[in-house]
């Protein structure tokens, strides 16, 4: 799946790649095949809810891994840093609801979707200072690269085909 090998890091950096190839099971069943380079691959299953026709609700929808991938990357920088920084902290959890509009209509080719708003909740317990734990919180947003890609634009590059060949949309 990965198409290049990332630049070589400077000191200090460390350049990470991560991978996923979707494919369709069944209906509203889909397989991906994620993971990062020189490091084993994991398969995700999603499916969407009986609300949508042909949904099973067998499995958590995208959306929902999305959400949780902002959860857990957040969490691990908060581990990650209490562990460097030997700050002994207890009871972590990171609560993120989002809000989604979907409106439009797919027969008319106007349909679409928005992500509204996100609220992210960070919660632990500690006796050490107020500071520190500002601090180590402060950092943890700063190290999330699944929140930095919710607040910054970036290049997205696009590849589409049809039948084995190119197809401009």
């Amino acid at each position: 799946m990965s198409t290049q090998k990332p630049a070589k890091a400077a000191h200090g950096e460390r350049n990470i790649e991560v991978f996923a190839e979707a494919t369709t099971i069944q209906g509203w069943r889909k397989q991906a095949i994620a993971g990062q380079r020189d490091t084993r691959t994991f398969a995700i299953i999603a499916d969407e809810g009986e609300y949508m026709p042909g949904g099973e609700g067998t499995a958590p929808t995208p959306l929902t891994y999305f959400i949780a991938g902002i959860a857990l990357c957040l969490l691990s920088q908060v581990s990650n840093i209490a562990m460097r920084k030997k700050l002994k902290i207890s009871n972590e959890k990171v609560n993120v609801v989002a809000n989604f509009l979907e409106t439009g209509s797919i027969l008319k080719g106007d349909k679409w979707g928005e992500a509204q708003n996100f609220r992210i909740e960070m919660k632990m317990e500690s006796e050490e200072s107020e500071e520190k734990i500002a601090a180590l919180m402060k950092l943890a947003h700063e190290m999330c690269f699944v929140e930095d890609a919710l607040h910054k634009k970036m290049e997205i590059t696009y590849s589409h085909s049809l039948n084995g060949k190119s197809l401009d949309i």
